[in-house]
């Protein structure tokens, strides 16, 4: 893997996204994305807020290192604004490709190539008001811009906290999987003392809570089920605008996401609520 090539990739798609930034902001077309009442009264608005979000690739200091900021909104852009969106999208996905041959070719050397990353483009930084900034968060980095190719009738905004990742695991498994913990523990022997009764060949579940995500169902001139579209977002929505000038109509969501469970539990969901054994996240099937 010829690291010039990554580096070339990452110096257009840190140019490009700058070039839709200021696009964005200087634009004439509608758009929506909320404010939170600190960003109203510091001054921000929804043309910046937007067409930062478009550019911002690094950690904010505090930033988890697991956490990847989002925002959510509608933005009308021009065709010029959609091919440049399109050909982000495809810069990001090169640049994932090349970073992962690197990772695998050589780890070191991409180690030393992400160092001299995080110090690339300190001006971008400073003009898009990220100055300071210098750890680069590949996630955010490579997630897509959603792009609509024609413009909406109406979208609906939903926060979906309900997300579970489910692997199935075997009991040997899970026995290897707490072997690894501290075994001395009283509560992993009795973790260990309960996997011993199952009956052989039973099959058991890992689960991981998923982050809360923004979904937008958005729906097009009829409204009918085929002329409609459900996506995860992450970045406000970049749509072609009306010739009409019409905005879509859309609700309003919360900011962040609402505390808990929102959808009703299933009367025939296949594995239990609690965990069999908790300190693996593993849950029998009911």
């Amino acid at each position: 893997m010829d690291s010039t090539d990554l580096i070339a990739t990452f110096d257009k798609l840190m140019a490009d996204c700058h070039a839709l930034s200021q696009s964005i902001q200087q634009s004439k077309q509608p758009l929506w994305v909320p404010l939170s009442d600190d960003e109203s009264q510091n001054g921000q608005t929804m043309a910046r807020k937007a067409g930062e979000a478009y550019a911002d690739v690094w950690y904010h200091n505090g930033q988890d290192g697991r956490e990847t900021r989002s925002s959510f909104g509608l933005v009308a852009a021009t065709d010029a604004q959609l091919a440049l969106a399109k050909g982000i999208n495809q810069l990001k996905d090169a640049l994932k490709s090349q970073v992962s041959a690197l990772k695998k070719a050589d780890k070191t050397h991409w180690l030393e190539l992400k160092g001299e990353l995080n110090r690339r483009h300190e001006h971008l930084r400073s003009t898009l008001h990220f100055a300071g900034l210098a750890r680069l968060h590949l996630k955010q980095a490579w997630r897509h811009i959603p792009v609509l190719e024609q413009p909406p009738k109406r979208v609906g905004f939903n926060w979906y906290t309900s997300g579970r990742s489910i692997q199935k695991i075997s009991i040997e498994q899970a026995q290897k999987a707490l072997e690894k913990l501290d075994t001395s523990s009283a509560h992993i022997q009795l973790q260990l003392n309960l996997l011993g009764q199952l009956r052989p060949k039973t099959q058991l579940a890992k689960v991981q809570k998923l982050a809360p995500v923004m979904r937008a169902n958005v729906f097009f001139a009829d409204e009918s089920a085929s002329d409609r579209l459900a996506m995860n977002v992450s970045l406000p929505i970049l749509f072609k605008a009306a010739e009409d000038g019409r905005f879509p109509d859309h609700n309003l969501p919360p900011l962040v996401p609402p505390d808990g469970r929102q959808r009703a539990v299933r009367n025939d969901r296949k594995i239990e609520d609690e965990p069999f054994l908790p300190s693996i996240r593993v849950h029998r099937y009911a």
